[in-house]
């Protein structure tokens, strides 16, 4: 039987991978991967299987780090400690997930992409990484999130060596997104921004870059989306602005409560375009 054969798997969970007490869900994580590879294996090969941002999350904040309380000081000198402990942590989960799977998911997919996370325990400072796993070779690259929420202008510990986001893999530009970095390209956002503020300078900087590299691909990784246009204008700006983008899609964990505001159905068409498979994780 022939192969189909797919550039992007979407992995869309409908809850938070983690319970109100913060205890991971890794029975239904578990089950729900079961389920996708019974109905891929010797089906279906996809370049990327795409998950949500925030999908992991690990609470050993590294110790020498917790003296340091600034922000930018984390971002200039240490996210490489943080990148070592989020290796870590994925490579432990996804050696229990697939165990004796580990033939079949490599069988369905070259990389899976997905978000990290890691909180400060005393304070807000926090880091909101992105994962790619290659399957085959079993390695990591890690990036992470750059354009903060004005929320977070001083808690995020931001990901600053932009040239973590874009890759050449299986012969195509990728470009890999933390979850708000998609509003770089958010003309609204841009508007608001005053000419030598941060947000404004790293837009102009990545967007630079962007049309520079020419990607195919491009993967977002938000935590949480539970309404269709909420990516929309980032969207339809990056593909004015890059013609060369044949494929993207926005990672989705449709959750908010009390409950989403539109249907998965209109979440789901409105955060991808081009050869993207959608499959539901839990």
């Amino acid at each position: 039987m022939e192969i189909e054969k797919h550039k992007i798997a979407r992995l869309i969970t409908k809850q938070l991978s983690y319970d109100k007490e913060g205890k991971f869900r890794y029975k239904e994580i578990e089950k729900g991967f079961d389920a996708f590879l019974s109905k891929t294996y010797q089906k279906m090969h996809f370049d990327f299987v795409l998950l949500p941002g925030g999908f992991l999350s690990f609470g050993a904040y590294p110790k020498e780090l917790l003296h340091i309380n600034n922000a930018q000081i984390l971002e200039q000198e240490h996210i490489e400690t943080f990148f070592e402990m989020a290796i870590q942590i994925s490579d432990q989960f996804f050696n229990d997930l697939f165990g004796k799977s580990l033939n079949k998911i490599k069988a369905v997919t070259d990389f899976i992409t997905y978000g990290i996370d890691t909180f400060h325990p005393e304070n807000k400072l926090h880091i909101e990484m992105v994962g790619i796993f290659d399957v085959k070779e079993n390695m990591y690259r890690m990036t992470g999130k750059f354009y903060p929420l004005e929320s977070q202008k001083n808690s995020l510990i931001k990901v600053l060596d932009l040239k973590t986001h874009f890759y050449q893999l299986n012969e195509q530009k990728v470009v890999i997104f933390g979850s708000h970095d998609l509003n770089a390209y958010n003309p609204r956002g841009q508007a608001k921004a005053l000419p030598d503020s941060y947000k404004k300078l790293i837009s102009g900087k990545f967007r630079n870059m962007c049309k520079q590299f020419k990607p195919d691909i491009v993967l977002q990784h938000p935590h949480t989306t539970d309404a269709p246009h909420v990516w929309s204008l980032g969207w339809k700006t990056l593909e004015k602005e890059l013609p060369s983008v044949k494929n993207f899609a926005s990672g989705i964990c449709y959750f908010k409560e009390p409950k989403p505001r539109g249907s998965l159905e209109q979440v789901l068409e409105k955060t991808k375009k081009g050869d993207v498979v959608d499959f539901i994780l839990m």
